[in-house]
């Protein structure tokens, strides 16, 4: 028995009783400065190159000891806009984030604005619980405040590469102390200068739906809107 099929077209009427949904599950993963085995990556940051495996920031209007610094004539102090900049420095920053699922979905909210029933298109984005977010390796070794060199990030303190002596014999090319480089200790590598180091490892278990959708005012909008 023959059979054909032909395309025929609809008007908008026609158009607003058709239904359909798809959905999309997601998953991304995000390494900076890693391995594909989740571990600091030293082709990436050799012992000799640390200071461009680093997050700074630079806070407004906060500079060096105010030496650039003028004064008006009533005596008041006006920061120096060109003076030494000072940096907040995460020396040594990894980490791999793996989420290996989130479902996109388009679906219909329901909700009651106190006197009738209202449904809603919106995207939702839902989390399984038994596909936690994996958390390796994330942190950085040591933080730290550093100062430019000169005016205009002349010598910037974020590129400064002092580090400790990985053993306790001092030389002039490290500072005192004895503490190595936990991501290159095969290398006989200093630890970078700094007081804090911070290193997670861990799952994190997330359940549960969120709903995006429009907001509009008046009788018939959201309570939240």
């Amino acid at each position: 028995m023959p059979s054909f099929a032909a395309l025929e077209g609809l008007n908008n009427d026609q158009l607003q009783q058709v239904d359909g949904q798809a959905g999309a599950d997601i998953s991304l993963e995000l390494k900076l400065n890693h391995t594909t085995a989740n571990v600091f990556d030293t082709s990436v940051c050799p012992a000799n190159n640390l200071e461009y495996c680093r997050l700074a920031f630079s806070l407004s209007n906060r500079y060096h000891d105010g030496s650039q610094d003028t004064y008006d004539a009533s005596g008041n102090r006006i920061p120096s806009t060109t003076g030494r900049k000072q940096w907040l420095v995460f020396k040594g920053i990894q980490g791999t984030i793996n989420i290996q699922k989130i479902g996109l979905d388009g679906v219909d909210l329901q909700y009651n604005n106190g006197t009738t029933n209202i449904l809603k298109p919106a995207i939702q984005l839902s989390f399984d619980a038994a596909k936690p977010i994996l958390i390796r390796n994330l942190g950085f070794q040591s933080l730290a405040i550093e100062t430019d060199d000169g005016a205009n990030e002349v010598g910037p303190g974020y590129l400064k590469s002092d580090k400790y002596c990985s053993s306790s014999t001092g030389t002039s090319s490290c500072l005192g102390g004895n503490a190595f480089d936990g991501n290159n200790p095969l290398t006989n590598t200093g630890r970078e200068k700094g007081f804090l180091g911070i290193n997670m490892n861990g799952n994190l278990a997330v359940g549960g739906t969120i709903k995006m959708f429009s907001c509009e005012g008046g009788s018939g909008g959201h309570p939240r809107c």
